[in-house]
């Protein structure tokens, strides 16, 4: 359903999508307090939930964020992605809390009252576009025109059609390099207890790694988003996927000392620091008329590719009783990722404007 919710932001604006979204999130943990049975459970979780996180969460802030950034964005969508790390590692102990002293459907509620009283008001605020209140990107103001000359009141962009864009070779190969990313990165993710119980961490520990994890990687987004605006984004995701690689090497030569386990967070956070930069991309090369749209299709194609990895990751460890074949795959999808970064082309018309802006 990504491209589908990215063509209803692109075509009703993110602020009406945040609330719908908002709300629909909000009533899906209300709702899931009263599933008794899988089924129900399911049918809200994805249905309803789910749903609205994708939409409202996902789709439309970063919709928004691209359309008022455009030298600043990396920056701008790291900022969005550390809000949510920060406020993950603030909300969860919490919640916790609140599911280990009444239960996980008085957990559900809270959390869809919370989430009903925040999102409804805060996506007022929102707006579609800067122009929208006779602003321009990135806080610009417009420069008169001289005589003689042009005037120049924000970098020259293009927004591409959904249909040019996917006839352009750097949207597939774009699509597949994130892909790439997410489909190791989904497998450390659900496995990451289990991985550092195996290397011997108790069970314990490993929430305290994880939120190591966590804290680093928050504030490494800022540090990435800024490189990616100086520099170049593609090879900033390509230097975080390499250290994903070495992260992985880390953990697979490890003997499991405390603080060689720390060293492999503190690298894994550096590879999950870039992952915001790699959304940046696609309003990089493709504009902001159907940034949601095109967000949606490779939603789409890292989900089929991201759908393995964590299952092949479990069958190598119930089979063996350990990850060490699971993650030599894993490392080498880091160094495809890396690859494909660091070559990723943009559209030929977007390369000139970009040479025509410097």
């Amino acid at each position: 359903g990504g491209p589908l919710v990215g063509y209803v932001v692109d075509k009703f604006g993110p602020r009406r999508i945040a609330l719908f979204g908002g709300v629909m999130a909000g009533l899906g943990f209300i709702l899931l307090s009263q599933a008794d049975n899988y089924l129900m459970f399911m049918v809200i979780y994805v249905g309803v939930l789910s749903l609205g996180f994708n939409a409202g969460f996902n789709h439309a802030v970063m919709t928004s964020v691209n359309s008022w950034f455009v030298r600043r964005r990396g920056l701008a969508m790291a900022v969005i992605a550390a809000g949510i790390s920060l406020g993950g590692a603030v909300i969860t102990p919490l919640l916790a809390w609140i599911i280990f002293q009444y239960g996980w459907k008085v957990g559900a509620v809270s959390s869809g009252i919370a989430l009903l009283a925040f999102s409804i008001p805060l996506s007022y605020f929102i707006r579609s576009t800067p122009e929208s209140m006779g602003l321009l990107p990135d806080g610009d103001v417009a420069v008169p025109r001289r005589a003689g000359g042009q005037q120049r009141s924000a970098p020259v962009t293009i927004d591409f059609t959904v249909r040019e864009a996917l006839r352009t070779s750097s949207y597939w190969l774009m699509a597949l390099a994130i892909g790439l990313r997410i489909a190791a990165q989904a497998a450390l993710v659900v496995h990451m207890v289990p991985i550092l119980v195996w290397k011997g961490q108790p069970e314990l520990v490993a929430p305290l790694l994880i939120g190591i994890l966590s804290i680093v990687a928050a504030v490494l987004r800022f540090v990435a988003g800024y490189l990616s605006d100086i520099w170049s984004r593609q090879k900033v995701v390509s230097v975080g996927m390499a250290i994903g690689a070495l992260s992985v090497l880390v953990l697979l030569t490890t003997e499991g000392a405390f603080w060689q386990l720390v060293l492999f967070v503190v690298l894994f956070a550096v590879a999950e620091s870039v992952s915001a930069v790699s959304w940046a991309l696609i309003g990089d090369f493709f504009g902001r008329k159907s940034f949601a749209t095109l967000r949606g299709g490779v939603t789409t194609v890292h989900s089929f590719l991201s759908m393995g990895t964590p299952v092949f990751a479990g069958l190598v460890f119930d089979r063996t009783e350990s990850y060490f074949w699971a993650l030599v795959p894993i490392a080498g999808i880091y160094v495809v990722a890396c690859i494909f970064f660091w070559f990723l082309p943009m559209p030929k018309l977007t390369q000139r404007l970009v040479e025509l802006n410097a």
